[in-house]
């Protein structure tokens, strides 16, 4: 039977039971354990050779990378069929406890290491670029705003759309829970860290394209590949949130994608599957989730 790409994007660290979210990548899990890499003999090439590899590949963290995951799973899964991928979300600050801790193998992260997840013991795999859009309802008048209004709306000290051009309705300020990596690129791109005024902490990406999507006085600020026809992003200093773009460094509201695992590991399923993602197959995958492409 076909595998596919298990995905538990978790509400918590501990515990069996898992919640998942509106980008959930549903499947089987294996019997294996977490770190369970079947064959760890590393050939002379690299990765094992396609035949012979097999195993689970656990990653967890940022659920903004859920997207790109389940893509990335998919194909490495149809090259390897005796492989698993089973992905994990509980927010970019676990990736490092998680892989530390052995519950994973890779840990995913929407923004740069912090010096206290100690990131020198870590191998940093840059995936992509991402865009941070700063959304509202697709029915709001407001299609652009100024780095200043930004920081304003979301610090409180405007609290009215009609003060930046829009409807006399008041604002609703949404933004991710502590550890998210969304919110810490936003709020450092920003310079709002610890003073932002949020209606509402939410636990993923999805739940905040649900909310701004259902209240037209909503703002938030979520992964540039999760806009859809029932949000729109606005523009950034007069800078249109697009991959151009991003790739130019003339819009300001991006960060990084990263992987981490453990140095020194002798994992053929972690080699392999770095491996794919610099192949041309993996690069495309990840271009076609809506990413920027690095080498």
């Amino acid at each position: 039977m076909k595998k596919i790409i298990s995905a538990v994007l978790t509400a918590a660290i501990l515990g069996s039971v898992f919640v998942g979210c509106s980008s959930e990548i549903e499947g089987t899990t294996s019997n294996a354990s977490a770190a369970d890499t079947s064959n760890t003999a590393v050939s002379e090439s690299g990765a094992a050779p396609t035949e012979q590899l097999s195993g689970k590949l656990t990653l967890n963290g940022s659920t903004s990378m859920a997207k790109v995951c389940q893509a990335l799973g998919e194909a490495f899964q149809a090259k390897y069929p005796d492989v698993t991928v089973e992905k994990s979300g509980t927010g970019s600050g676990d990736a490092a406890k998680a892989v530390s801790a052995g519950t994973a193998l890779i840990g995913d992260l929407s923004r740069k290491m912090k010096d206290e997840e100690k990131p020198g013991d870590y191998e940093i795999v840059q995936v992509a670029i991402d865009g941070i859009a700063i959304a509202v309802n697709k029915d709001n008048k407001v299609s652009g705003l100024t780095s200043e209004q930004i920081a304003k709306i979301f610090t409180g000290e405007i609290t009215n759309w009609k003060d930046v051009g829009g409807e006399d309705a008041k604002i609703t300020v949404l933004g991710r829970e502590a550890a998210s990596g969304t919110r810490d690129g936003f709020e450092s791109i920003f310079k709002v860290a610890e003073k932002c005024k949020y209606a509402a902490e939410l636990s993923s990406t999805g739940e905040v394209v649900t909310k701004v999507s259902s209240d037209k006085g909503a703002v938030g600020y979520v992964s540039l590949d999760s806009v859809n026809d029932t949000i729109k992003a606005v523009d950034v200093d007069g800078i249109k949130a697009t991959e151009e773009n991003i790739v130019s460094g003339s819009y300001k509201a991006q960060r990084p994608f990263i992987e981490i695992y453990k140095k020194g590991t002798d994992s053929d399923l972690v080699k392999a599957w770095f491996e794919f993602m610099k192949s041309d197959e993996g690069q495309d995958v990840i271009k076609k989730a809506g990413l920027v492409t690095v080498k």
